[in-house]
C-alpha cells in the first residue's frame, strides 16, 4: 500500500513521465536556404583634397587695401555614392576678436563651387545642390573636387583700434540628396 501511494505522488507531482527516456520524433522540412543580398551603403565623404582636415584651420588674408575684406580659400574633395548632395551653413559664421569679443568682421560669406567653376553662397537652413562627375564605372563612387571660398570685411575702425587675433567656427551639413526615380 505504501508502494502505491508513492506511485501516487509521483503521478500527482508530475515526477513519474520526466523519470522515463523521451522520444523525439522529427516531421516535416528539415533544411532551409537562406539568400542575402549585399547592398553597398549610399557613401558621403567630405574631406580636403589630400584625405584629411584642416586641423590647423584656415587662415585669412587681406590682399589688398584696408577697404578690402579677408580671404581664405581651401579645396575640397567630396566622395559620394548617388553624386548629388547638398550643403548648408548650420549657423551664421561669427569671426570675433579673441580679446575683446565686441569686435566682429562685418559681412562674412561662405561661398562652394565646382572647381573652376562659379562659386554658389552657402545659407543657414537651406541646403545648396552639387552634383559630382560620373563615376569612373558603374557600381563606383564618384569623387568631386569643390573650392570653398571665405571672405569678410575686417571691423569698423581705425587699425590701432581693431588689431588682435580673430577666430571662428565655420559649421556646414554636408548630406546626401535622394531623388525619386
Amino acid at each position: 500500500m505504501k508502494r502505491l501511494t508513492f506511485m501516487y505522488l509521483f503521478l500527482a507531482l508530475g515526477i513519474l513521465p520526466s523519470l522515463a527516456p523521451a522520444t523525439v520524433i522529427l516531421k516535416g522540412k528539415t533544411s532551409s536556404k537562406v539568400t542575402a543580398h549585399v547592398i553597398r551603403p549610399n557613401n558621403l565623404f567630405v574631406t580636403d583634397d589630400k584625405g584629411g582636415w584642416f586641423e590647423q584651420g584656415l587662415e585669412m588674408q587681406q590682399l589688398g587695401g584696408w577697404d578690402t575684406p579677408y580671404e581664405v580659400g581651401a579645396r575640397l574633395r567630396v566622395v559620394s555614392s548617388s553624386g548629388l548632395f547638398q550643403v548648408r551653413l548650420d549657423e551664421p559664421l561669427q569671426i570675433r576678436n579673441q580679446a575683446n569679443p565686441t569686435l566682429v568682421f562685418r559681412t562674412p560669406t561662405v561661398r562652394l563651387g565646382v572647381e573652376g567653376g562659379d562659386l554658389k553662397p552657402l545659407l543657414v537652413g537651406q541646403g545648396t545642390e552639387f552634383k559630382n562627375p560620373a563615376p569612373p564605372s558603374e557600381g563606383d563612387d564618384s569623387v568631386g573636387y569643390y573650392g570653398l571660398a571665405i571672405s569678410a570685411y575686417p571691423p569698423e575702425g581705425n587699425f590701432k583700434d581693431t588689431t588682435g587675433i580673430y577666430s571662428g567656427v565655420l559649421s556646414l551639413t554636408f548630406e546626401p540628396v535622394v531623388k525619386m526615380p
